[in-house]
């Protein structure tokens, strides 16, 4: 068996799949694993997951490092991250309630706007992916569930819980389910009363390099791995925000997955004020950071493949599509998308905008279609960026990360529609290299900071196309006149239904 001593094992529990990565001491990548699960829509804008299927994931992922070779006895660390907001509740036996909802559910719009009148929030701290606002539509709806719940997790809690039988998070699930005083960084235990649960289902919140326990013995038999391995909280998939690029100000980092998060870490002396929140100001770590997330980036990539594209065309797969559509000319013939298929959040902070194409004609393909897709990403992220030249904090450079940098033809548009060349530090990892410094910094004492930059290789860059210039340009002002169109009619909507 390959030999890795010591090691680290980085876990991601994604929406649809989940990754198991192993660092070697000096944070390179030496072996990975992904398992891929699906989530159900019952009803439109509901969403919902299965933490048994997350947990045979976790399983099914160290068999497969087993199987390529790897020792996971020489693992000394354990760290998870996650996708955010998603709540697994569980009854007094520790078992999983039903539904577990997932953060792109858009079923308690009604109770987010509710809560945000009563609590008086900003839009960044909530919104209708976050945990509270679904435990209200469960109070209303499934009261049945909520009398039974006696203990709050989310995703990579809910895995390390299973493995180490220990409770805890830490706060940046707080945060995202608004239920943190962000002053104080405390929980909001009063705002449990709004939706009739008591503050003891709350768990402990721990710094995200806190070792909180090691493998249960009868798992690490079961599992291969080293019985004292230590085990560290780790933090949401906001981790994203710092493990696209080394960190400095003027650099704007990109991360392409389901949703996309743009975040730009600010100066000492930079102070901007958006007073309508397009964009927010969040803490993480050492850092001070001005961003927002694009809700439905990546994930609308996926829903038009799947519509698109018929089921079992095994000469047609994602990556193949994708490859067709970039092959065609800037603009896509005219046409138009705006992905707003789960609402939007920054700029918008609105649940009710949709998605649309715009400018269809009898000449379009479905390469024309899957191509406008991939553009109106591209807008979207522009739009944001616009943004921040108008709060005074002009874009430097501009780094993309995440799994959608593996998309075929995305990462050009994106410099093209952007005009900016375009850096790229890694082709798949960015969180997991974040639980890479966590374990080091909880393991070894070695610097948080200097154990990150360690893990960056040299850039790919992809320099944007100057001749696409003015043809973007147009195509762009389009797709800020349709959504401008979509706001409008979001807001129109509400008003009728009001």
């Amino acid at each position: 068996m390959a030999s890795i001593k010591p090691s680290i094992l980085a876990v991601d529990v994604g929406t649809s799949s989940l990754k198991v990565v192993l660092y070697n001491p000096l944070g390179n990548v030496v072996g990975s694993a992904t398992r891929r699960y699906e989530y159900h829509s019952e009803n439109p804008g509901w969403a919902e997951g299965n933490p048994a299927e997350w947990w045979a994931a976790f399983e099914g992922a160290l068999a497969n490092l087993q199987q390529q070779g790897f020792d996971l006895t020489n693992v000394e660390g354990i760290s998870f991250t996650g996708q955010m907001h998603t709540a697994v509740l569980l009854d007094e036996q520790g078992q999983f309630l039903e539904p577990t909802i997932l953060w792109l559910d858009r079923r308690a719009a009604a109770e987010t706007a509710e809560l945000t009148v009563k609590l008086q929030l900003p839009p960044y701290q909530i919104n209708s992916t976050y945990t509270l606002p679904k435990l209200l539509w469960l109070k209303r709806h499934r009261p049945e569930v909520v009398k039974k719940i006696r203990t709050i997790l989310w995703p990579k809690d809910y895995l390390r819980f299973r493995l180490t039988g220990v409770l805890g998070t830490d706060i940046t699930e707080a945060g995202g389910a608004a239920l943190l005083n962000w002053q104080d960084r405390s929980w909001a235990v009063d705002r449990l009363a709004l939706v009739g649960l008591d503050p003891s289902v709350l768990p402990p919140t721990y710094e995200a390099n806190t070792v909180v326990g090691l493998p249960l013995p009868e798992l690490a038999k079961r599992f291969g791995l080293n019985p004292s391995a230590r085990v560290v909280v780790g933090m949401g998939d906001v981790a994203a925000l710092i493990g696209g690029a080394p960190v400095q100000p003027g650099r704007v980092v990109c991360s392409l997955g389901s949703s996309s998060m743009i975040f730009m870490a600010l100066a000492e002396d930079q102070q901007p004020q958006d007073p309508t929140h397009r964009l927010y100001t969040y803490a993480l770590g050492p850092y001070r950071l001005l961003g927002g997330v694009s809700s439905t980036t990546g994930a609308a990539l996926v829903w038009a493949y799947n519509q698109l594209v018929p089921s079992g065309s095994a000469d047609q797969s994602f990556e193949q599509v994708m490859r067709e559509a970039a092959r065609l000319e800037p603009g896509a013939e005219g046409l138009c998308f705006i992905p707003y298929l789960a609402g939007e959040r920054t700029p918008y902070w609105l649940d009710d905008i949709k998605a649309g194409f715009y400018g269809l004609q009898l000449s379009h393909t479905r390469q024309h279609l899957m191509r406008a897709v991939m553009e109106g990403v591209a807008y979207s992220l522009r739009h944001l960026l616009d943004i921040y030249t108008e709060l005074g904090t002009p874009v430097a450079e501009l780094v993309l990360a995440g799994g959608g940098t593996q998309t075929p033809g995305l990462a050009q548009i994106i410099a093209d529609v952007c005009q900016y060349d375009v850096a790229i530090y890694t082709e798949a990892e960015t969180v997991t290299r974040v639980l890479y410094a966590l374990c080091q910094s909880a393991l070894n004492q070695i610097d948080f900071d200097q154990a990150l930059v360690n893990t960056f290789p040299v850039p790919t860059v992809i320099l944007y196309n100057r001749d696409h210039t003015n043809d973007y340009q147009r195509s762009y002002e389009a797709y800020r006149r349709f959504a401008d169109f979509a706001l409008k009619e979001a807001y129109r909507s509400k008003t009728a239904i009001n």
